[in-house]
C-alpha cells in the first residue's frame, strides 16, 4: 500500500488513460493481496479468562471449553455465563445460524483450519427442489415452501446470482404498485425482472402499516426463468431482517477473524460504546430490509425505508477501530458511526478505519453527527483517522437497486451535515477507486470542521454531472464535476494539495445498467 501511494501520489493530474489502467492494474493486485491476506489471517488472540468453544459438531449439553466438548449453536453462546476477559471461538469451515449477543469484554474469535466461520442470520440453504412450487397460473413465479422473515436479499451460489427486491407501496391495508397509487400490485403481473423477489407482509401496526419484525413471516415469492431455483441452485441464502453481531452498549468488544454473511440488517449493530474493536473479518451481503413503512397518511404514503450497514454504531463511540477487514455488497455502508437530532450527547473520539478493502458498497465509509436539539447537548467529533484503506466502486453493489434516490453513492459519505469535527481528523493514504455517483461527500456547518485530506489517491470516470469528484466543505456543498482540471479545482477547495489525480476510461463498471428507473 505505501508503494503505491508513494508511486501515484501527487502526480501532475492530468488526462492520461494510459498511466491510469496502469495504476488499476496494480491496484487489482493490490486489492487481491489484501483480500488474500485477510480471508486467510491466521492470528492468535490473547485470552485472560475462559476460551468456549463452537463447532458445527458440537454439543448444547456439553461443557463447551475445549474443541471436544463443543457448543453447537449461537443460542447457546448467548444464553450462557461468558463474563469479560472470556473468548468464544467458532471452529473454522462451520456455518452458524443466528444473531450473536455480545458482551463486555469478551473477544468473539475462530479456532482450527480452514475458511473463516460463517456467522449469518440466513435460517436455513433454500436449495432443494422440494422446497420451491410454482405459483398457479404462473410459470416462473416460485413461492417457497414456508413462510420467511422480511428478507432483503436472496443470494446464489455465493454471489454467483442475487435477487432484487420489489418493494412496492403499501397504502389503505393493500400493495399498491410504486407511483402508481391507483393500481394493485400483482405478482403475476408486477415481477417484470428474473430473480426479483417479494416478501407479502400481512401483519400490520397499528397505523396500518406492514409490520416487519422478524417474528411475522410470511409468503416468499421470487422469479426464476430458467426453472425451479432449488434445482438451478445449489445455495440459496436469505439475508432476513436480523443483524450478525449486536453490541447493546457493551465495553471493549473484540470482534475478529469470522466471516458475517447474509445478514438483512447490520453486520454487527451498536448503539453508544467504548473500546469496540473488529478486525480481520470479512463482511459480504449485508442488508437491504424493510427498516420501515410510511404511513398512508404521510407525504411519502406508503414507500419504504430499507437498511443495512456492514458496521454500524448509531450513537457515541470512544476508542473504536476498524481494522484489516474485507467489506463487500453491503447495501448501505461498509463503515459508520452516526447519530441523527435529538437532545442527547453525542462523542465520537478515537475513531480508526485503517487497513480495509471494501468494494461495491453504496458508501464505504460513512459519518455524521446531527445538531442536537437542545442548546447545552455535547456534540463533537474527535481523532477521527480514515487511513490506508481501498475504498472501491461504490454504487455499483446490490444496493444500487434502491428505488428512491437517498443520496447519491460515495465512498467517504459525510452528508451535509452538522459534523463538528476537530482538526486533528484525517483522510489520508487512501486508494478511492471509481464510483457510480460521487467520490467523496463530505460537508460540515463550519469549513474548519472538515477533515484534513492528504496524500489521498483518486481515481474517477470525467464527468459534468455524474460520475463526479462529489461534495466537499461548508454546508451546504456544491458538486464539484471531476474535469480536467480537478488539480486547479481542488486547489482552490484546499481539499488533498498531496493527491494522486486519475481519470478513468469508460469501462464495463461505467455501463453497466442503472436499477434507479425500476420504480414499480
Amino acid at each position: 500500500m505505501e508503494k503505491i501511494i508513494s508511486k501515484y501520489a501527487k502526480n501532475e493530474g492530468k488526462v492520461d488513460y494510459a498511466a491510469t489502467k496502469k495504476l488499476i492494474e496494480e491496484i487489482d493486485l493490490l486489492a487481491e493481496a489484501k483480500k488474500q491476506e485477510i480471508l486467510n489471517y491466521d492470528g492468535e488472540i490473547s485470552v485472560s479468562g475462559k476460551t468456549y468453544y463452537v463447532s458445527q459438531n458440537g454439543d448444547d449439553n456439553a461443557d463447551g471449553l475445549s474443541p471436544e466438548t463443543a457448543w453447537k449453536t449461537i443460542e447457546k453462546v448467548n444464553n450462557s455465563p461468558v463474563v469479560g476477559g472470556d473468548a468464544v471461538l467458532f471452529e473454522r469451515g462451520g456455518i452458524y445460524r443466528g444473531m450473536v449477543m455480545c458482551n463486555s469484554y469478551v473477544t468473539y474469535s475462530a479456532y482450527g483450519k480452514g475458511p473463516k466461520p460463517v456467522i449469518t442470520c440466513s435460517p436455513e440453504n433454500g436449495a432443494g427442489e422440494e422446497k420451491w412450487s410454482l405459483l398457479e397460473g404462473t410459470d416462473n413465479i416460485w413461492v417457497y415452501y414456508k413462510e420467511m422473515p422480511e428478507t432483503g436479499i436472496l443470494v446464489f451460489n455465493d454471489g454467483e446470482d442475487y435477487s432484487i427486491k420489489k418493494v412496492p407501496s403499501f397504502i389503505n391495508g393493500k400493495f399498491m404498485v410504486r407511483h402508481k397509487p391507483d393500481e394493485e400490485f400483482d405478482v403475476r403481473k408486477h415481477m417484470h425482472l428474473n430473480l426479483t423477489h417479494f416478501n407479502e407482509h400481512k401483519a400490520l401496526n397499528e397505523d396500518g402499516t406492514p409490520n416487519i419484525a422478524p417474528e411475522n413471516l410470511c409468503p416468499l415469492y421470487l422469479r426464476c426463468d430458467q426453472g425451479n431455483p432449488g434445482k438451478v441452485y445449489s445455495s440459496i441464502e436469505f439475508a432476513v431482517r436480523s443483524h450478525g453481531f449486536r453490541v447493546p452498549g457493551a465495553r471493549n468488544v473484540t470482534i475478529d477473524n469470522v466471516a458475517i454473511k447474509y445478514v438483512g440488517g447490520h453486520g454487527i449493530a451498536s448503539g453508544t460504546c467504548r473500546g469496540l474493536t473488529i478486525k480481520n473479518c470479512e463482511f459480504g451481503w449485508i442488508g437491504g430490509t424493510v427498516q420501515y413503512y410510511h404511513p398512508s397518511d404521510s407525504q411519502r404514503a406508503g414507500q419504504v425505508v430499507r437498511f443495512g450497514n456492514a458496521i454500524e454504531i448509531y450513537g457515541g463511540c470512544i476508542d473504536y477501530t476498524c481494522d484489516n477487514n474485507y467489506i463487500y455488497q453491503v447495501f448501505d455502508a461498509g463503515i459508520t458511526h452516526q447519530y441523527s437530532g435529538g437532545e442527547w450527547d453525542c462523542k465520537h473520539k478515537n475513531v480508526r478505519y485503517i487497513n480495509n478493502l471494501i468494494e461495491y458498497c453504496t458508501y464505504s465509509i460513512e459519518y455524521f453527527l446531527g445538531r442536537a436539539t437542545v442548546p447545552d447537548s455535547l456534540r463533537f467529533q474527535r481523532d477521527i483517522y480514515i487511513e490506508n484503506n481501498i475504498l472501491r466502486f461504490s454504487g455499483f453493489g446490490f444496493g444500487e437497486q434502491r428505488p428512491e434516490y437517498d443520496g447519491p453513492a460515495a465512498h467517504i459519505k459525510g452528508w451535509d451535515s452538522y459534523n463538528p469535527l476537530d482538526e486533528n481528523s484525517f483522510v489520508r493514504n487512501n486508494i478511492f477507486d471509481r464510483g457510480r455517483h460521487m467520490l467523496i461527500h463530505v460537508g460540515a456547518a463550519q469549513q474548519h470542521w472538515a477533515p484534513t485530506f492528504d496524500n489521498n489517491i483518486f481515481v474517477q470516470y470525467l464527468g459534468e454531472e455524474t460520475p463526479s469528484l462529489g461534495r466537499y466543505g461548508k454546508t451546504p456543498t456544491t458538486l464539484t464535476p471531476y474535469t480536467e482540471n480537478m488539480r486547479e479545482v481542488m486547489t482552490e477547495m484546499n481539499l488533498d494539495p498531496n493527491a494522486g489525480i486519475y481519470f478513468a476510461e469508460r469501462d464495463e463498471l461505467f455501463d453497466l445498467p442503472d436499477f434507479m428507473p425500476i420504480k414499480d
